[in-house]
């Protein structure tokens, strides 16, 4: 049996006008959000640089080796943008070249012009700002401090699972009292560590 496919009324064809207007994010907007990924990059550099060295003994640390740490890092990403946009200027100049309508080998045309200028732009004010906060100690200071808790957090959580690992439960009472054996963990076993991370740093270190 065939059956007739009931027609829908009162439905308006798709009006494509209406949708929301998208709006592209200025200069500054998308430096603000490229900034937060470089600057929790160069963070993790420093905690990992923390980790590694200080804490298995093999060098010594200062306020003035954290912030050698984190200008470096900046100095890097700077000129990783600063790359970006010069292959940008590059492949723009190829693209004014062609014929419009013609694309290049990577599937570019002259119409992609206006997106690699924005794109262009952000990256050469990300690479500004990155130059401008690897010349300020204040602000160098302020993130190596942040490495340094991060650091501390992951070696404490580390410590707690490779003991949750070692230890299982002997009685009932395990999980009840497990919560006061982790204060206990952290006030006594870690300050232990810390004390002995702080006498191979040297003494502009401060509040390590």
């Amino acid at each position: 049996m065939w059956f007739r496919r009931r027609r829908r009324r009162g439905l308006k064809p798709f009006d494509e006008s209406k949708l929301p207007r998208r709006t592209v994010p200025t200069v500054a907007e998308a430096a603000d959000e490229g900034l937060i990924l470089t600057e929790y990059a160069a963070r993790m550099v420093v905690k990992n640089r923390f980790i590694l060295k200080v804490l298995s003994g093999t060098e010594p640390w200062s306020r003035t080796r954290g912030r050698d740490v984190a200008r470096s890092t900046l100095e890097h990403l700077a000129r990783e943008s600063e790359v970006d946009a010069e292959n940008l200027g590059i492949l723009m100049g190829k693209l004014r070249a062609i014929p419009k309508g013609e694309r290049d080998a990577q599937g570019y045309d002259r119409d992609d012009l206006p997106n690699m200028k924005h794109r262009l732009a952000v990256s050469v004010e990300l690479a500004h700002r990155l130059r401008e906060r690897s010349t300020n100690d204040t602000y160098l200071d302020n993130l190596v401090e942040r490495a340094r808790g991060d650091a501390w957090r992951e070696v404490a959580a580390n410590i707690e699972h490779n003991l949750d690992i070692e230890f299982s439960p002997v009685d009932a009472d395990y999980g009840r009292y497990r919560a006061r054996r982790m204060r206990q963990l952290v006030n006594e076993d870690l300050a232990a560590l810390a004390a002995t991370v702080e006498n191979k740093a040297a003494s502009d270190w401060g509040a390590l």
